[in-house]
């Protein structure tokens, strides 16, 4: 790993987006959730994707400025068409817009078929809990799983997240993919050269297990069939419900996924007051429950990559690794732009 400048990084993506056509608004919204990711420890969802999307923009196959057409919008629960624009910028407006919902009706929730690569949906989420909402995020993906009992392709790994604000304990950020991990650290992976796979992640052609890079295939199922299970109604909740792109339909080049963007308003459900009293006494119940053998303490959904985040936010500096770097900066020098520097 190394480390580089947080605004540094931001500020410079921002202008390669810029330099294929992306408004400065929506550039440093893209920047910020990829950084973000970072330093959070995601690295599978954060400046890597860099390069991806300009050559998706390059390729016409993602609109460099957000043109979306509302369907649908009953003040409560609205529809949008994204037209192939940002799924990150759109993921954005749309949390905004169900935030905005939520203050009026205590619910909000926005639909988005036709999107584009969103990213790591906690970003989205934790709008809303940062907002004193709960934020609730889908979004289906294109074929990178097989189904319980299969060995083709056919399912997205349709990841989660739901995030709850808490006044004086950490505040729980559930972000997960279907899958037993995100295909982007396998990715990450394959670039470091790592010819050995953790036991449980990968199959092979025939839908065996394996550890052998070289005959991996697809991203087993998290929890067996129960993930299975849950990629199948995400498809159906966060995709078919609206007419959102599902499996093969969800690639860049066919429909693109689709997103369901969620925020509750705290106070059309409780006393809000109460709410905190309460979620901050059940997570230090739950902290301070009795602990396994040789366990080293309870932690709650997103503890680690919070603790990351305020790290990373005291310092200025986030690390990445060194090939993502490499793949940001070889853009940068592709268009005459000045490089991020290692910090360290």
């Amino acid at each position: 790993m190394v480390k580089i400048s947080v605004k540094e990084a931001k500020d410079k993506i921002s202008a390669i987006f810029m330099n294929v056509g992306v408004n400065e608004d929506e550039a440093a919204i893209v920047a910020d959730m990829l950084v973000q990711a970072d330093q959070r420890g995601v690295h599978s969802h954060g400046i890597l994707s860099t390069a991806r999307y300009v050559r998706l923009i390059r390729e016409g196959k993602m609109i460099p400025n957000m043109n979306a057409n509302v369907l649908k919008d009953n003040g409560v629960v609205a529809v949008w068409d994204g037209n192939h624009s940002s799924g990150q910028v759109l993921g954005y407006r749309a949390m905004e817009d169900a935030m905005a919902k939520a203050r009026k009706n205590g619910i909000g929730v926005v639909c988005v078929k036709g999107a584009n690569h969103f990213g790591a949906l906690a970003y989205y989420s934790q709008m809303a809990q940062k907002e004193g909402m709960i934020g609730i995020s889908l979004g289906t993906g294109d074929s990178t799983m097989a189904p319980w009992g299969g060995c083709e392709k056919v399912i997205g790994n349709n990841p989660v997240c739901a995030a709850a604000p808490a006044r004086n304990e950490v505040s729980p950020v559930l972000d997960m993919a279907m899958t037993v991990v995100a295909n982007g650290k396998v990715s990450n992976m394959k670039r470091q050269g790592i010819k050995v796979l953790p036991e449980g992640w990968g199959l092979d052609r025939e839908g065996v297990p394996t550890t052998n890079m070289d005959d991996y295939y697809t991203i087993a199922p998290m929890a067996g069939y129960k993930g299975w299970g849950m990629a199948v109604m995400v498809d159906i909740i966060a995709g078919t419900l609206f007419g959102g792109g599902t499996g093969d339909r969800a690639k860049d080049f066919a429909e693109g996924p689709s997103l369901m963007m969620m925020a509750l308003d705290i106070k059309a459900f409780n006393d809000e007051e109460k709410y905190y009293r309460d979620v901050d006494a059940r997570i230090s119940e739950l902290k301070a429950s009795k602990l396994a053998k040789n366990s080293k303490g309870i932690l709650m959904p997103g503890e680690i990559e919070s603790e990351k985040f305020e790290v990373s936010e005291k310092t200025g500096l986030v690390e990445v690794l060194p090939e993502n770097l490499k793949m940001v900066n070889d853009l940068a020098d592709e268009m005459n732009m000045e490089r991020i520097a290692v910090v360290e």
